[in-house]
């Protein structure tokens, strides 16, 4: 019976557009037409297993909407939202809803304005009767429409999520949201993720207004390590126009205050220490105190590699404060990481396996001891060194040294199963920071954990999701635009930067080891990370 109804629905609208000639009509009556094409369209596609015919239908009721069709847009586009959301109830296979679907509903709720609506909205966002899903979608969607005033208050909602996504909006108001960005960024119990959206958005608003509340930010953070502070530098060096590596406060300031008056940077800020140790991976620097590496140990890793592509790192000895006392097991546990890490400095370069092994072992014999970090392996499949983060202790350190010492290139090129379980991990590092609301496990809705990925691979992804088995060669094979909206998808509110890393540029004699550039780089550039090809 319903399905007769919802034909009798399409014969009725095809009607009236055939008796509306689009040339004849104008104002109101045009706009009318308009949101009928758009009605009949989404009511053909919204149900449609093609999540691209989805994403479609939704847009074009955005594209048709206006006062008169506000409040029907909202009922429309809320109801497709509850059924992305809701087609995977059990919470094991996310992939199904569609990213691509989620921001065409966001898109059209942007395109709202009628006050009335506007406040449906707003209600919607507070109403803790519905899905918490629902709500942060609708949020992001009162970024144009919503008041400075009212976003503020849903920044100060007790859920982390809404947190985040209020702050998204709020990045969108200027001016008019700086004190509330300033209130969220310089308060230490907010998550993370909130605190550097703030950042983006001080930058976003530019100028002395945001340099200072930068320079406010930074002091109130002089001893807090990890990604908010970090982010904070990265902001000020385009917001201040200022190249200045340190990321401390004073110097920052004095380097300031001598750019308003004209004049060069003092010596001391010019040439001042960095300040955090960062933590180095083929070159890429970053900043953070969660850490995930998920590492390729894949077959074409014994290819043959040139020493020359990648320079020696220098060994600083990593010894305890003077007048320190140091356990016995930290150690023995130092000492034997050492003599390892020694082994493979000294080691002469013959295969990829053999630069990873050199890179990553003293990249964790950099790590300092307030981070928090994990590895995850993949080849076809996925292999996590632990099912969360650790301490970076010498214990610790050592026994991924020695596992690595150890490990034996085999297998495909998942890189998608590897990324999917570093992110899920990265909600449950068992620190008390960290925040996980929905105990299903959805990655969409995790917050806290790690706040940093590294993603090396040396080959193309090939296995898995987001591959086209039709492909004829194995550069052709991932599905790029699905495997990056996903990415989108599940770190819209986890923030979570990822710097990826290509090692080696394959042979002809070899084309299953040529690594894809191309993926790696919007990966990294979607997330706000740093890209390098290691060519060998």
């Amino acid at each position: 019976m319903t399905g007769g109804k919802e034909a009798m629905r399409f014969v009725i609208l095809a009607l009236l557009l055939a008796a509306w000639p689009a040339e004849a009509l104008s104002g109101s009556v045009q706009d009318d037409r308009k949101w009928a094409e758009a009605l009949l369209a989404h009511q053909r596609q919204s149900g449609s297993k093609d999540s691209a015919e989805r994403a479609r239908g939704v847009s074009l009721l955005g594209e048709a909407t206006d006062e008169k069709h506000d409040k029907a847009c909202l009922q429309l586009v809320g109801a497709q939202l509850r059924q992305e959301l809701g087609r995977d109830p059990q919470g094991r296979n996310e992939e199904r809803v569609a990213g691509a679907v989620l921001e065409a509903c966001v898109g059209a709720l942007q395109k709202i304005r009628q006050k009335d609506v506007v406040a449906d909205m707003l209600r919607l966002a507070r109403n803790r009767a519905e899905s918490l899903p629902v709500r942060v979608h609708v949020i992001w969607g009162l970024a144009r429409a919503g008041a400075p005033q009212d976003l503020s208050e849903l920044a100060d909602d007790r859920t982390p999520q809404i947190q985040v996504a209020a702050v998204d909006a709020l990045c969108e108001k200027g001016a008019a949201a700086a004190d509330a960005l300033m209130k969220i960024l310089n308060d230490p119990k907010r998550p993370w993720e909130a605190r550097v959206g703030a950042v983006r958005g001080l930058e976003k608003i530019g100028g002395e207004l945001a340099v200072e509340a930068l320079l406010q930010s930074l002091a109130a953070m002089k001893a807090e390590p990890g990604r908010p502070k970090d982010d904070v530098v990265r902001s000020l060096w385009k917001a201040a126009g200022i190249d200045l590596a340190t990321d401390d406060p004073a110097l920052w300031r004095e380097a300031w205050d001598a750019k308003k008056k004209g004049q060069a940077a003092p010596a001391a800020a010019a040439n001042a220490p960095p300040g955090e140790v960062p933590i180095e991976f083929f070159g890429i620097q970053a900043r953070s105190a969660r850490v995930v590496f998920v590492l390729d140990r894949t077959g074409s890793m014994s290819s043959p590699f040139k020493a020359a592509a990648i320079q020696a790192r220098k060994l600083p000895p990593k010894d305890p404060a003077p007048g320190a006392k140091e356990p016995h097991q930290d150690v023995a546990a130092r000492n034997e990481a050492d003599r390892i890490r020694r082994k493979h400095a000294s080691r002469a370069l013959e295969t990829r396996m053999d630069a990873f092994k050199r890179e990553f072992i003293q990249a964790v014999w950099d790590l300092e001891g307030h981070v928090w970090f994990g590895v995850v392996w993949y080849e076809a499949n996925v292999q996590p060194w632990k099912d969360r983060l650790v301490q970076a202790t010498w214990p610790n350190k050592l026994e991924i040294i020695s596992e690595v010492d150890r490990i034996q290139p085999s297998g495909g090129t998942n890189i998608w199963a590897g990324l999917e379980f570093a992110l899920r991990m990265a909600g449950s590092d068992g620190r008390p920071d960290s925040v996980q609301v929905d105990k299903r496990g959805n990655y969409t809705t995790l917050l806290g954990g790690a706040d940093t990925i590294f993603l090396m691979t040396d080959g193309a992804h090939n296995v898995g999701e987001f591959v086209n088995d039709k492909a004829t060669t194995p550069m052709d094979a991932c599905e790029k635009d699905e495997f990056v909206a996903e990415v989108r998808k599940l770190n819209r509110l986890r923030r979570i930067r990822i710097h990826t890393v290509c090692l080696g540029g394959g042979s002809p004699s070899q084309p299953d080891s040529f690594p894809d550039p191309d993926l790696m780089k919007r990966i990294a550039d979607e997330t706000g990370g740093l890209f390098a090809h290691v060519r060998g």
